[in-house]
């Protein structure tokens, strides 16, 4: 039974792509907003929290909409973040699914079971993940995940 949803932001929510000024600043990032009604949505009957190894604009982005942020700081492994946010929610493998779209995720994609990807990360990470969503990055991912929870197809596995 799934109890706790574990996402990356930058490719699931955006595309992946930022601005960024000469030095280095990202300027801004452009957000599916459709997916933050379906986040709002999906934490009525599970937790729900984004992961992060860049913290340009998505803390405060989390920090406005009431959304969980875990910052996976360059000192610590996606993985060792992953595994603290499990023991804070008091949850196994088998109760996450986990949102990848970065080759970093690559390791919590291989402890997790439903470990899901965008269509357009590559067949590295693919070949890492449970299912691969029919969406590209920033184009309704969670959306997708909604649907899926509500229909089953991964709640009950």
């Amino acid at each position: 039974m799934i109890k706790l949803i574990v996402s990356e932001i930058d490719g699931v929510i955006t595309n992946g792509k930022r601005s960024e000024d000469e030095m280095g600043h990202v300027i801004y990032k452009t957000y599916q907003s459709k997916d933050f009604a379906a986040i709002n949505k999906i934490k009525q009957n599970f937790k729900f929290v984004f992961m992060s190894d860049d913290n340009h604009i998505n803390y405060n982005m989390c920090r406005r909409r009431n959304i969980a942020f875990y910052w996976a700081k360059s000192e610590k492994e996606k993985v060792d973040i992953l595994g603290e946010i499990m023991r804070r929610y008091n949850c196994t493998p088998d109760e996450v699914v986990y949102i990848g779209a970065k080759v970093n995720d690559e390791k919590c994609c291989q402890i997790i079971p439903k470990s899901l990807c965008p269509d357009d990360v590559g067949e590295y990470l693919k070949d890492k993940c449970w299912a691969t969503f029919i969406a590209n990055g920033g184009q309704g991912i969670i959306c997708e995940l909604l649907f899926l929870l509500e229909n089953s197809e991964i709640h009950s596995e």
